[in-house]
């Protein structure tokens, strides 16, 4: 069975909750007549930064006295700051993120946030994940955008986390994701493989119900092992860091290579909660970030589906500009995004924050959150955006 959720959130994720042998049947009953999903459908990467990742010292506005001012034990000095742009400079434990940079393949979006931003770990977490700061709604951004442009494409694994708690990002009444803590379940128990097995070798019949059944029993198990190869064969053109994260992402890219018909994945990296002692463990976490994020595109490269591929990070939120007295940062309001892939249009995509003009210690967002998202959607997706978000927002100049 998949995770237990929550009683808050039965009603949204209900329909991921399915078991998945079930899940499976009904993905290869409709794929057996499903010809559209070639190698050129486009996929989305979300990377969650659990914990409000601290954008300050993450992108660093490394020519401001005001944030060696603000940050006297735990700022990151410029001498060792990742330069990468006039007013901006990457943490140094971010290296392959600074390759990817310059080679084309990242882009950076400062100062990224939403109108009266709310510090709570989970109302924070679910207003990205919903898209609706303004509104408590069971329905996430990604699940309304399969809900509104992806009703002719028939699989229900459009959807895929790799955690243990279902992200309301996919949330839906017509649930079309699953969550799964181990991609080994992925298969069948030996039980139901052989009782399919049995199954498909009785001879064809006039029976339309037993034909049926022999189709998806044939689909299904065709589906099962395309999976099954795809995550035992280890075809990888990278060398992952052996961290839950990593990894994460190095099943996704063997994913993506076979082809499943997935559109959206979503993985997640926690720990960055870092109110005391933050400077080793935000660079630790950081390090983790990069290698994973730097390891999945290189990957990706090497096996051709590069620019099919976008990985979008997001945190609930950013930090507060002074640090506090156990050298770490409280919640705060803006933080930076990333996006990464073939077709980013590579660059920092905003300006520095002004240090100078603060709200009660905290930054002043200077782009929306579903700025980014919209951008996502119409010019990665090519989707009716204002539908998904129920607005139209300014739009982004972040993926060619």
């Amino acid at each position: 069975m998949l995770p237990m959720i929550d009683r808050r959130r039965f009603l949204s994720v209900g329909a991921l909750t399915a078991t998945v042998p079930g899940f499976l049947a009904k993905t290869g009953s409709l794929l057996a007549d499903d010809k559209s999903l070639a190698n050129k459908e486009r996929v989305l990467v979300v990377v969650q930064l659990a914990g409000g990742n601290d954008g300050l010292n993450t992108l660093i506005p490394f020519r401001d006295d005001a944030y060696y001012k603000a940050r006297p034990k735990i700022g990151i000095a410029r001498t060792k700051s990742l330069k990468i742009a006039d007013d901006f400079a990457l943490h140094p434990e971010v290296g392959d993120l600074r390759k990817l940079y310059d080679a084309g393949e990242l882009a950076v979006v400062p100062n990224v946030g939403y109108p009266n931003p709310n510090r709570s770990h989970f109302r924070a977490t679910e207003i990205w994940e919903t898209a609706t700061p303004e509104k408590d709604v069971l329905t996430g951004w990604v699940g309304r955008y399969f809900d509104a442009e992806c009703r002719g494409v028939p699989s229900p694994m459009l959807g895929l986390q790799l955690g243990e708690k279902p992200a309301m990002t996919f949330a839906h009444p017509k649930g079309r994701a699953v969550t799964l803590t181990n991609p080994s379940l992925f298969k069948w128990d030996d039980a139901t493989g052989q009782a399919m097995e049995r199954l498909n070798r009785v001879a064809t019949t006039d029976n339309p119900q037993l034909d049926f059944l022999q189709r998806t029993g044939n689909d299904t198990l065709s589906l099962s092992r395309k999976i099954q190869d795809a995550l035992k064969d280890g075809k990888s053109g990278a060398e992952y860091a052996p961290f839950n994260f990593s990894q994460s992402l190095k099943v996704v890219a063997q994913m993506i290579a076979a082809e499943v018909p997935t559109r959206v994945y979503y993985v997640s990296l926690g720990g960055f909660d870092t109110h005391t002692t933050q400077t080793g463990r935000h660079a630790g976490l950081l390090q983790e970030l990069s290698q994973g994020i730097g390891s999945f595109v290189a990957d990706l490269k090497a096996l051709g589906h590069l620019d099919r591929t976008l990985v979008m990070s997001f945190s609930e939120f950013g930090r507060r500009v002074s640090e506090n007295e156990q050298q770490g940062t409280d919640h705060g309001t803006a933080g930076v995004m990333f996006l990464a892939g073939g077709k980013v249009k590579a660059g920092v995509h905003g300006s520095r924050p002004d240090l100078s003009d603060l709200d009660e210690g905290d930054l002043k967002f200077k782009t929306d959150f579903r700025s980014v998202y919209s951008a996502v959607l119409k010019d990665w997706f090519a989707a009716d955006a204002s539908k998904v978000l129920g607005a139209e927002f300014k739009h982004l100049p972040i993926l060619a």
